[in-house]
């Protein structure tokens, strides 16, 4: 999966719509960490079961230790998380992409998503 700055203008695919990134992590670069807000992870998980730009494939966690474990976490529960992307509009009107493996970013590696997108997909479901 390609590596994006959070909030920067999305170029992953063709968009009929100007979006901001949010959620493309690699290991070659730092990203925030900390205490998600209360119900993040299963708003993230509800909005994930509506994914839109699926791709052919999936993609594994490189944030994982091994391929074993990253192969492990490409679903959760009967939620797919390793392919296609959540979409989420704040009350303002900008739009955030964010690949569906936010979902065990956020819950297994302590991602911390930038506090607006965090609003807008609590508010989204």
């Amino acid at each position: 999966m390609a590596y994006y700055p959070d909030l920067s203008p999305y170029t992953y695919d063709t968009a009929d719509r100007e979006m901001l990134t949010v959620g493309w992590l690699s290991r070659e670069h730092p990203y925030t960490t900390g205490t998600a807000p209360e119900g993040l992870v299963e708003a993230l998980v509800r909005l994930a079961r509506e994914a839109v730009n699926v791709q052919r494939g999936m993609h594994f966690c490189n944030l994982c230790p091994d391929f074993q474990t990253a192969r492990a976490h490409t679903s959760r529960g009967d939620v797919f998380i390793g392919s296609g992307e959540i979409r989420v509009t704040s009350d303002s009107g900008i739009v955030y992409a964010a690949p569906t493996m936010i979902v065990h970013y956020v819950e297994d590696h302590a991602y911390l998503p930038p506090e607006e997108f965090c609003v807008a997909a609590l508010g989204a479901v």
